[in-house]
């Protein structure tokens, strides 16, 4: 008898709406709070890019937090009512307590629900869910399900930076050694998402950046990269001009000899943002093997 799976992602996610609808996938908002301590739900109508650049404009300022626990719990449980196997896939670790939140729900449920232990946010996870989803039509066992779905973040490559780097800095979102450079250097850096944010670079500009991300990618695969091996690729950017966004599109199909329709396009999720503001933009892999760095073990 075939089980009833849902799947659930958060909202530091990239995702298409339409895609989450055909495969029953749904989103568990994440939380902001403003100075004056107002909480948010990043639920795309309470708060969204436009709600939060303004609010910024304005002076505000934000902190991210996990999902309420009760309401996590909530969800997931009305879901296993529901359903035989429910799958969770949350941002990073590193980033949030969101993994150990759904960790206590899991305990409370073996066999029922499986939560995976994330690595990274935004399109990473988005090509974990293709993976997820992709795994659940082989009928393979949910712990095998799980294992094979962590271990396909080592195949992601994560990069990004962004022109406004405060928030990253008072929210403790990058490393001590980022914020020593940013206080010397009027310079923007770039930043490997992997677990935590990771210094990797500096650059003058958005051109000198992605020159720069498009480098560092190349040499975590050894510079044996090829266009065969991408599973998928993607950018995102966060509300500037489209000849900034055409420019690293064309930079990024160039450089992997990859065709500019395959390459998926999306907007910063808002709890990135929240730490990144606008102007934000990056490059996501997702290859058939680790890449050199990725090789290591997910504990």
């Amino acid at each position: 008898m075939n089980k009833k799976v849902k799947i659930f992602i958060d909202s530091s996610s990239t995702f298409n709406k339409e895609f989450l609808k055909k495969n029953n996938v749904s989103v568990i908002p994440l939380s902001l709070s403003d100075m004056n301590n107002q909480v948010y739900s990043d639920d795309g109508t309470n708060m969204n890019p436009n709600i939060l650049f303004k609010e910024i404009a304005n002076g505000n300022k934000f902190r991210t937090s996990a999902t309420p626990l009760g309401a996590l719990m909530t969800t997931i449980e009305d879901a296993l009512d529901e359903y035989d196997v429910v799958y969770f896939i949350p941002i990073s670790h590193g980033l949030s307590s969101q993994w150990n939140q759904a960790r206590m729900i899991e305990e409370d449920h073996p066999g029922k629900f499986f939560v995976i232990k994330s690595t990274s946010a935004a399109l990473a996870n988005e090509f974990v869910l293709y993976k997820l989803i992709g795994l659940i039509k082989t009928k393979k066992e949910p712990k095998e399900i799980v294992k094979e779905c962590e271990d396909y973040y080592l195949n992601t490559d994560t990069y990004f930076s962004c022109e406004d780097i405060s928030d990253l800095l008072r929210g403790g979102r990058v490393t001590a050694g980022i914020v020593k450079i940013i206080k010397m250097l009027k310079l923007k850096p770039i930043i490997l998402l992997d677990t935590k944010n990771q210094r990797a670079g500096m650059s003058k500009n958005y051109q000198d950046a992605i020159s720069k991300i498009i480098d560092n990618i190349n040499k975590d695969y050894d510079k044996n990269l090829s266009s065969d091996d991408i599973e998928h690729l993607g950018i995102y950017y966060s509300g500037y001009e489209d000849t900034k966004k055409d420019f690293i599109l064309n930079s990024v199909s160039k450089a992997f000899n990859y065709p500019k329709e395959k390459i998926l396009i999306r907007w910063v999720p808002t709890i990135v943002l929240a730490h990144t503001r606008k102007g934000a933009y990056g490059i996501t892999v997702a290859t058939k093997t680790p890449h050199k760095k990725r090789e290591i073990k997910v504990d």
